[in-house]
């Protein structure tokens, strides 16, 4: 069976989705209308809306999530806090007057990772949590909510992740070129695109690392919580980069380690910031800074050549990291040098950046509704496809 041989049976339906990722900076929604079948899906944005979370709110999902040791009863408040926070904005966008209420079929909502656990090399289980209740949610909204993407996978043995390579595949296989759809949000994820005409080459997709959520943490360390992340790279592009760090960091495992794979914050977070400003009490916050970006990038490429049957034609990169001039800059040196190939931005193929991530759980959550597996084996690592997702009705 070929990648593209479930792909049939048609659909026309106005979704809302919902999105925050690892960086926990807001929760991002969009309104689209999904027409078409699964093998020529067209997806048209009616409306976006963005709500940053409450400061409050936002350090206690932070101090909450994996590695931490967090009290059960303070994940059971989160999960209903942020539900409401998703149901607020779902309301708002249901209210902006480009369709009637009656007309949308469902929200899907990909809640708030808590903690991702992909199955490792002891058997254990692999496991993740998504907070933010798809019931309240449903509740509170009036609206069907479909939520719990990644579990289904996981429960036949795939990773949890990624899912984005589902939307990926209908929205950005080109007929010919190769391509490479790379998110740069707190992780790095690349999804590796054959031409449309290549049905018996796999698509690939895996974490590669790192995106923005260590340079994040390091942002938030130097200012004392001020600031959230190092605005367009500024202070990266005025240090230089730390070779013994950049040697430690380079080695760890995760690199080495072969697709399917996804991380997280549990690797890539907080512990390891305040590892790094400890060893290196002397240096620089902008040489610290300078060599997280560098690692960023370099794990990008570095996948690339490592784990891919051939270099892409075209980088699609989307994601907060798209707005870090200086980790651009780097990226296209590590992948392209002076030239034979391009690193472009997503919006430059229809598809907003901001509301990239939220589009794909649209489209997961009209699979669901359609009856189509969402998830594919081959990127997540699972022994078949399933229907991704759980229901809950107003």
């Amino acid at each position: 069976m070929d990648k593209y041989s479930q792909l049939s049976g048609s659909g026309n339906c106005h979704i809302i989705a919902l999105m925050s990722g690892t960086s926990v900076d807001a929760i991002d929604g969009v309104l689209v209308n999904i027409s078409g079948t699964l093998l020529d899906a067209r997806v048209t944005v009616l409306h976006e809306a963005r709500h940053r979370w409450p400061a409050e709110l936002r350090d206690r999902i932070l101090a909450a999530m994996a590695p931490a040791v967090t009290p059960t009863a303070e994940i059971c408040r989160l999960n209903v806090l942020t539900a409401r926070r998703f149901a607020a904005l779902a309301g708002e966008i249901a209210s902006c007057g480009k369709i009637e209420h009656r007309q949308i079929a469902a929200i899907a909502s990909h809640g708030q990772t808590l903690c991702h656990l992909p199955a490792d090399s002891t058997g254990a289980d692999g496991s993740t949590l998504q907070i933010g209740d798809i019931s309240t949610i449903a509740q509170l909204s009036g609206i069907p909510t479909i939520g719990n993407f990644r579990m289904a996978d996981m429960a036949v043995g795939g990773q949890g992740a990624p899912l984005a390579p589902f939307a990926d595949q209908l929205l950005l296989t080109h007929a010919q070129r190769y391509r490479c759809v790379q998110n740069i949000g707190g992780i790095g994820n690349v999804t590796f695109l054959p031409p449309r005409g290549a049905a018996e080459e796999p698509i690939i997709a895996f974490d590669t690392g790192p995106g923005n959520m260590l340079m994040d943490a390091l942002a938030a360390i130097f200012s004392s919580g001020a600031e959230c992340c190092d605005h367009a790279g500024r202070r990266a592009a005025t240090g230089r980069i730390i070779p013994p760090l950049l040697d430690e960091l380079q080695s760890h495992p995760y690199f080495r380690q072969p697709p399917p794979k996804s991380t997280g914050r549990e690797i890539f977070g907080r512990q390891m910031a305040e590892k790094i400003v400890q060893e290196y009490a002397t240096a620089k916050p902008a040489d610290m800074m300078a060599t997280a970006a560098e690692l960023t990038a370099w794990s990008i490429a570095d996948a690339y050549r490592l784990f891919l049957p051939r270099f892409p034609d075209e980088v699609i990169v989307c994601g907060g990291g798209l707005y870090n001039d200086h980790l651009m800059r780097r990226l296209n040196h590590h992948l392209f040098g002076r030239g034979g190939g391009a690193v472009e931005s997503i919006d430059s193929f229809g598809l907003p950046n901001q509301s990239r991530e939220a589009i794909c759980f649209a489209l997961l959550g009209w699979a669901f509704l359609k009856g189509f597996a969402g998830n594919l084996p081959a990127a997540t690592g699972a022994h078949r496809a399933v229907i991704c997702g759980q229901y809950a009705r107003p």
